[in-house]
């Protein structure tokens, strides 16, 4: 029905000009061009001072009724206007040129299921290229998204090798449940493998939908969704380039730990602090200490650094790419080859990351009307680590070993580190305890169509994603041997750690998706109305399924095959497990646009999943958008310094379905078999895990967004959002108010729909760009600004108000007011303490005035982890053949709990061991020393040891030169640049010792990544 009403429309439209044809006008006809030659779609025309008007068809040809002394005017979004007198022609051809001050504005940015001009969007979508992205030397491409993009937090807490992807938020923490946003490749959602490991040199553009923009993704759409989109090829001569670049690795910071001869000191002080009588000298003696500080005994009383004994001063990384493009009018193609290789910090480790990476994208012309498309794409990442043991536990040892204990003895033995045979820089050496190696294979293959139909402005298109990714797993361990020194004896005990007998642990995962899609397309364009919609149809069908196999007990370390393993049925092990999931979805979009000035956009999506139970798979999710292009109004006309300026506005009804499936079901497990002598018998128990929830579905986002973009004064673009997104049936365990008389375990009690939660905020994006001769220059600024409260969370009965949960931050926490340190017993005596306080101790607020402190001055913190303020910093200039690039990133409004597990059990950093409470430094602004079992590392949990991770850091910064075409064209050469970047180069915050993105409440992780490279580029 909308389409013939449409159809009625442009016929009446038409019989109207064909009216005013007969009353003197004639037709006159054309074509409009682009500087390119390339007919100019959707051109308004317009006789200058009269209602009489159309526009251009998909190859830039008009047809307008005027009188011979007319005068014709043309315009574009983001181009100049043109004006042409008729005189006694009865056909024009008109080129158009791109407006400088508007170049932005026709630039074309991916969206869900389509594109559109950025000047005709209505909703809050950012986007990059992918030649940004390339100016980055993280492996990772997750980390190179920090600070580019308003309303995109990238949140980096990890530096190894193979697994140092960023936490990537969009607008933040919006839900109690996982915030991660939905991720497209490729128009292929959720494709497996991830964006984390994509080639940057093989990206051509990331938009990020935030609004109701995303509702077209409907029940994975709320957190936001992320558009990838490759390279294709182009019409025209191949051209071939080649990449090389090598990096040199080191920490972003570490923490100084105290030397030996401080930590023997504060030993004494624990020990004084426990028993007062003999002094200050429990353990170590005066001169004791002073031969730790002297280095004169080196081998009784050593001066241990393990930081530089364990870790390299510089790890190397490298990388280089090969890419292929060309194509002619029928077959485009876009190849490319690619390999980067990460070694780890450590010294002899077995730490490394390598990858290779294939990508082909080739596009066929079959005719006019059918097209054909097939991408196919490979990777294979290769992780090696030491066996049993993490980096965080790595890192543990490194920073809690005493710097009393030896690394190696000096007659070269490893010394037993701590616990009967710890010592990190034996268990990183994979030669020496084992490895665990990780190879992951990902194939993504899709096969596109489109088909342009007999019925004017109707088409379809469609693809056939097919992905699979394999990931085998080979832990091989082996026991190792350290020695422990008797100085009394002089002699050295080798200790055995590890497993008993080597065993090996392999496992393999595959996972395959496949996803269909087909989609009907129709436009119309009657006069200034241009119509567009398209409805879809899409599925997919996820299979995952996991095996494992141990076996205990190999005699020889160089026969690593389960075959090899022992034989008695106590060495076998095994287990697997298999799951599938599967999506139906309908949806659709309608866009209309009036004259390039009225714009109107809504959505809608009908989503299934096979998460929920019957009954409760299908949800039906509306998105709607607007906007208002003021600049284009007549009474703009004369306001020569407002080049650009739309008003936005949209309102979205989204999901989250990100939750563990088949929760409707109740959850059974086996129990592992025993075996008893004589005849085996298998013993098999069953466990009920989780009673069932018939009932559950996604959570639900409401999204609204105000929104107002604009250029001003030619070279200066902004974009002001103001957001909120209020969450409702969030699925949380309902376990705070349930009686313990059900005798049902807080574990067996299955989650409900049941949280709310809100997120709101602004976020600003500025640009400003200028060429000046033979220099050009840009300057950019992003801010966002997000906070989130929880409406709705089960909670205890009669919690205290002010250690509620609801209305506070997402993820904030439970902790005592710290107000001080005791300098005196005065102090302590004159006020409400814990048992056991001395001076030095933190003074904690008396929350609720009774006099004592207990559980009840516990309150909530005001802030959590997650920033509420990140922005981003830009720069760029050129001269001639010199470039120069800068990356500014930053967060604020953000905290982390860090406690350093430090005492009688561990290694004080050095700022507080300098600056600790002691009877000899009463004015020290951090408390006594104390081991583990005092009240630091108890139940006070206090706000002294929240600390504020906000930062500035110089994210990447690149200097290149392009050497000049005249020398190179005789060698066959086309262009060749040479450069040097960095990443992570700067870092401004008043953390002290750790990187303010670590999230380990004891700075126990692998320390982010700074990164020096120098690379060339050739093309042929």
């Amino acid at each position: 029905m909308p389409t013939l009403l449409l159809i009625v429309l442009g016929t009446l439209l038409s019989s109207s000009a064909l009216a005013q044809d007969q009353s003197g006008r004639r037709a006159i006809s054309g074509t409009v061009t682009d500087s390119l030659g390339q007919g100019m779609p959707a051109v308004t025309v317009t006789v200058k001072g009269s209602k009489a008007a159309t526009t251009t068809d998909v190859n830039g040809k008009f047809t307008i009724h005027a009188s011979g002394n007319a005068t014709l005017v043309f315009t574009s979004v983001g181009y100049v206007p043109r004006e042409e007198k008729v005189g006694g022609r009865s056909a024009l051809d008109i080129r158009m040129f791109v407006n400088g001050s508007n170049q932005d504005l026709n630039q074309v940015i991916v969206v869900g299921y389509g594109t559109q001009k950025k000047a005709t969007v209505t909703g809050a979508v950012a986007s990059i290229q992918g030649a940004d992205l390339v100016q980055s030397p993280a492996p990772n491409l997750s980390n190179s998204l920090a600070g580019r993009m308003p309303g995109v937090m990238a949140l980096n807490t990890s530096g190894e090798p193979g697994y140092d992807g960023a936490t990537i938020l969009i607008r933040g923490q919006a839900t109690l449940n996982n915030n991660s946003p939905l991720i497209v490749i490729d128009g292929v959602a959720n494709r497996l493998g991830g964006l984390e490991r994509l080639n940057p040199i093989d990206i051509e553009s990331v938009s990020v939908l935030k609004d109701a923009s995303a509702a077209i993704y409907g029940a994975e759409g709320a957190n936001g969704v992320i558009l990838i989109t490759t390279k294709h090829g182009k019409s025209g001569r191949p051209t071939v380039s080649f990449d090389y670049n090598e990096g040199f690795m080191q920490p972003s910071r570490l923490p100084k730990m105290a030397d030996a001869a401080t930590f023997a000191t504060i030993q004494n002080e624990i020990s004084y602090y426990d028993d007062s009588a003999g002094g200050l000298n429990h353990i170590y003696t005066p001169a004791q200490i002073q031969k730790f500080r002297d280095g004169s005994d080196p081998l009784n009383y050593p001066n241990q650094n393990w930081e530089k004994a364990v870790l390299k001063n510089v790890a190397l990384q490298d990388k280089q790419d090969l890419a292929i493009r060309g194509g002619n009018d029928n077959i485009t193609y876009y190849l490319s080859l690619g390999n980067q290789y990460q070694d780890g910090l450590y010294k002899n480790g077995a730490t490394k990351y390598k990858q290779n990476n294939v990508l082909s994208n080739i596009d066929v012309k079959v005719n006019d009307k059918l097209r054909f498309g097939l991408n196919l794409g490979y990777r294979s990442e290769n992780r090696t680590t030491p066996a049993g043991i993490g980096a965080s536990a790595i890192f543990d040892q490194i920073y809690s070993i005493y710097p009393t204990i030896p690394t190696y003895y000096p007659n070269g033995l490893p010394s037993e580190g701590v616990n009967g045979g710890q010592n990190p820089a034996v268990e990183v050496n994979g030669n020496l305890v084992g490895t665990l190696k990780s190879v992951t294979n990902t194939f993504n293959g899709t096969l596109t169509g489109s088909w342009t139909l007999p019925v004017k402005g109707l088409s379809l298109d469609g693809f056939l994603g097919v992905d699979q990714f394999t990931n085998n797993s080979k832990q091989f361990a082996i026991p190792w041997i350290t020695y422990q020194y008797a100085q009394s004896t002089n002699t050295y005990t080798p200790i055995k750690d590890g497993p008993t007998q080597p065993n090996l642990n392999q496992s393999t995962e595959t996972n395959t998706l496949v996803t269909a899609n087909l989609k009907l397309n129709y436009s119309l364009q009657v006069g200034l109305h241009s119509f567009k919609a398209f409805v879809a149809y899409e599925q997919s069908d996820n299979n995952d399924a996991t095996f494992a196999a141990s076996r205990l007990n190999f005699l020889s370390s160089s026969l690593q095959e389960l075959s090899q393993g022992g034989t008695d049925p106590t060495d076998y092990g095994n287990s697997g497990s298999s799951s599938e999931t599967t999506r139906q979805n309908y949806f659709g979009r309608f866009n209309y646009d009036y004259a390039g000035k009225y714009l109107l956009e809504f959505q809608l999506r009908d989503d299934g999943s096979s998460i929920f139970a019957p009954g409760h798979r299908y949800g039906v999710f509306p998105g709607v958008s607007a906007g208002w292009r003021i600049a284009q109004e007549n009474f703009m006309k004369n306001v020569d310094w407002v080049n650009d300026l739309k008003l936005r506005a949209s309102y979205g009804k989204l999901g989250n379905d990100r939750v563990s499936a088949y929760q409707y079901l109740d959850n059974f497990s086996y129990q592992s078999g025993v075996f008893t002598t004589g005849a085996t018998q298998n013993q098999i128990v069953i466990n009920y895990n989780l009673l069932s929830n018939p009932n559950i579905t996604w959570e639900v986002s409401n999204k609204y967004n105000i929104g107002l973009d604009g250029t001003i004064f030619k070279h200066l673009s902004f974009e002001l959002n103001v957001f909120e997104d209020k969450r409702s049936n969030i699925l949380l365990p309902l376990n705070a108010s349930i009686p313990g008389v059900t005798g049902i375990a807080s574990s067996q009690i299955p989650d409900e729909n049941i949280g709310k939660a809100e997120n709101k905020g602004f976020e600003a994006n500025l640009n400003y760009k200028r060429s000046f001769g033979k220099w050009s220059f840009n300057l950019g600024g992003n801010f966002t600004y997000a906070r989130s409260r929880v409406i709705y969370q089960d909670e205890a009965p009669n919690t205290l108000s002010y250690q509620q949960a609801t209305g506070r931050p997402i993820g904030s926490q439970l902790l005592y007011q710290a107000i001080g340190i005791y300098r005196t017993w005065d102090q302590i005596n004159a006020t409400p303490h814990i048992p056991g306080t001395q001076p030095g101790d933190l003074i904690y607020k008396d929350v609720n005035h009774d006099g004592q402190i207990t559980y009840a001055d516990e309150m909530r913190a005001s802030k959590s982890n997650i920033p509420w303020i990140v922005y981003g910093l830009t720069g760029g200039a050129s001269w001639k053949n010199f470039d120069l690039s800068l990356l500014f990133s930053g967060q604020a409004d953000v905290v982390q709990y860090l406690l350093p597990d430090a005492g009688t059990v561990g290694n004080f950093p050095s700022s507080w061991a300098d600056n600790r409470w002691s009877p000899s430094n009463p004015n020290g602004t951090y408390p006594r020393a104390d081991d583990r079992s005092g009240e630091y590392y108890g139940n006070y949990r206090s706000t002294f040891w929240l600390r504020n991770t906000s930062f500035l850091r110089l994210k990447n910064v690149e200097v290149g030169y392009t050497f000049p075409h005249e020398t190179l064209r005789h060698i066959g050469i086309s262009a060749l640049r040479v450069y040097a970047n960095g990443f992570n180069l700067l870092t401004v915050t008043s953390l002290k010792d750790y990187d303010p993105e670590g999230n380990n409440e004891q700075g126990y992780f692998y320390p982010q990544q700074k990164i020096y490279n120098l690379g060339l580029n050739v093309t042929f």
